[in-house]
C-alpha cells in the first residue's frame, strides 16, 4: 500500500463533479485519485493510503456507505472523509458522525471545497498540538466549521 500524506480520493459517479473537484484540488498540489462508483473506489482504498476522501453518498450499485465499511475495514489510520451530497436530510441522519467530519452539499462551490480539503490533508501531518492550535484557528470559518478534527 503506497502512502502520500497529500493524496485524496474523490468519489462520484458523475464525471462532471469529479473533473471539477479534481481540478480545484489540483491547483492545492494535492495527488488525486478518481472513482466512478463504490467498487472501484474500494480497489483504491485497498491500494493506497488516503489522508482525505471526498465521498458522494447516492451512487448506483456500490453506494457511499459501503465505502464508509470499506474504509473501516482497509484503513488502520483512517482518512478524514467528508460527504459531498445532494441527499436528503433522512439520508444524511443516518451516517455515523464518528466516522464523517464534514458533509458539503451540492451544488458547491469548487474552489471551496478545494480548499477545506487541502486543510485536512495538511492536519494530518501535524502533531496533535498542531492540529488542536489549527482546529482553533480554523473554527470562525463558516465552511470549515462543518468539520470535526
Amino acid at each position: 500500500m503506497t502512502s502520500d500524506h497529500r493524496r485524496v480520493l474523490v468519489v462520484d459517479d458523475d464525471p462532471d463533479v469529479r473533473r471539477i473537484l479534481a481540478a480545484a484540488m489540483r491547483q492545492k498540489s494535492l495527488t488525486i485519485d478518481e472513482a466512478e462508483d463504490g467498487k472501484q473506489a474500494i480497489d483504491l482504498l485497498r491500494q493506497h493510503s488516503y489522508s482525505v476522501v471526498v465521498l458522494d453518498l447516492l451512487m448506483p450499485q456500490v453506494n457511499g456507505f459501503a465505502v464508509l465499511d470499506a474504509i473501516d475495514e482497509t484503513s488502520a489510520n483512517a482518512p478524514i472523509v467528508l460527504v459531498v451530497s445532494g441527499a436528503s436530510r433522512n439520508v444524511l441522519d443516518a451516517l455515523d458522525t464518528r466516522r464523517i467530519h464534514g458533509v458539503i452539499r451540492k451544488p458547491f462551490i469548487p474552489q471551496d471545497v478545494a480548499d477545506i480539503v487541502a486543510a485536512c490533508a495538511d492536519v494530518r501531518t501535524r502533531s496533535a498540538f498542531e492540529t488542536m492550535a489549527l482546529a482553533t484557528m480554523m473554527t470562525g470559518a463558516p465552511l470549515i466549521a462543518l468539520l470535526k478534527l
